[in-house]
């Protein structure tokens, strides 16, 4: 069920996201129409950015979740040997 869920999630989010990209474009086409004179801030260019890398961010998670891709061990909250009731290894000095 909860894969599902991701899936739903993550094609939502893909939806989203190519709405997300043209709606980007036509704000780019027309702030470079509108801005002959004038000198365009950076700052807005970022603000714009920002939630299509968001968008981009989550839908990557989400289909991350659907094809159930491992983390590394080391990224890992629980290791193999804390499942198995091994002790947590000492450091020896």
């Amino acid at each position: 069920m909860l894969t599902i869920v991701h899936l739903l999630l993550a094609v939502a989010l893909t939806l989203f996201l190519t709405f997300q990209a043209g709606a980007l474009v036509f704000v780019l086409r027309s702030r470079q129409a509108s801005a002959l004179g004038r000198r365009r801030a950076r700052s807005d260019l970022l603000w714009t950015l920002i939630p299509v890398a968001l968008v981009l961010f989550l839908a990557a998670r989400s289909w991350l979740a659907v094809f159930d891709i491992e983390r590394p061990a080391v990224a890992a909250a629980v290791t193999p040997a804390a499942l198995a009731g091994a002790p947590p290894p000492t450091s020896a000095r």
